[in-house]
């Protein structure tokens, strides 16, 4: 395979030339793991930097080819250069779950709190990877940060049902009512965790917030984005132990027609 890129590359092919989802060459070899290949576009000048939607460091993250990420970074690669879906190599590491690549950017500089859509403590918590979560706390990762739903990691662990991940985040400062989307408690209601919905309403999430509602002087839980509620997201789910969990069950389970409440 490198034979072949060097004589195309002899014969005047473009190194940096993207293809139709702005990628490079050296990208691509990254992305499908050819590491000689990959090492033969940088020896022709292949650019560590190019890439309108996804760059070399990005691949080499989600491959977890550790080797090339240090390569790149000590050819100038930007570790906290974004990719088109508004994400850090060090985010896409820690959503593929390439702890030693997400290490090895961390020691490179990359930023805990880089990244325009998803944070690496996001991508930490949807995975459920608690040791990470852990360090970039420690490293200053701002946890009640949010994603570009205006979910914060808590709200994503809980998500995913990442219980460890979430008790992690809730050690570290997390806080239960924030988050302009979906909040925590809706999450953990929507998942059935009927032990963490306790827990956030000792620790006082917020469930007889005030809301507008068809009836003007319903007082139900607090709404996200979409006007659910905990208790919504809950019976939409199915999820009847935790209905019983919150105030404004009934009301979602009715709309549901879950008699048996």
């Amino acid at each position: 395979m490198e034979e072949m890129v060097r004589e195309l590359v002899d014969k005047g092919a473009e190194v940096d030339a993207e293809d139709g989802v702005g990628r490079t060459a050296l990208t691509v070899a990254l992305a499908r793991g050819k590491e000689a290949a990959a090492r033969a576009l940088l020896e022709a000048g292949a650019g560590v930097n190019v890439g309108t939607r996804r760059r070399p460091l990005h691949a080499a993250a989600e491959k977890g080819i550790v080797e090339m990420l240090r390569k790149l970074v000590e050819k100038g690669a930007e570790v906290d250069a974004e990719d088109g879906e508004g994400r850090t190599a060090l985010t896409v590491a820690l959503a593929f779950g390439q702890e030693c690549a997400a290490r090895a950017l961390l020691e490179a500089g990359a930023g805990v709190n880089a990244g325009t859509n998803e944070r690496p403590l996001h991508a930490a918590a949807e995975k459920g990877t608690v040791e990470m979560v852990r360090e970039l706390a420690g490293k200053g990762a701002e946890v009640d940060a949010e994603d570009g739903e205006g979910r914060t990691a808590l709200t994503v662990a809980l998500a995913f049902g990442q219980e460890a991940a979430a008790r992690a985040l809730l050690e570290a400062g997390a806080g239960v009512n924030a988050g302009t989307g979906r909040r925590p408690l809706h999450a953990a209601a929507g998942k059935g965790m009927e032990e963490m919905v306790r827990e956030l309403v000792d620790m006082g999430a917020e469930v007889d917030a005030e809301f507008v509602a068809r009836d003007a002087r319903a007082d139900l839980s607090h709404a996200d984005n979409d006007g659910r509620t905990p208790a919504h997201w809950a019976a939409v789910s199915g999820h009847v132990e935790a209905l019983r969990v919150l105030p404004g069950g009934l009301f979602a389970a009715v709309e549901k027609g879950m008699e048996e409440m």
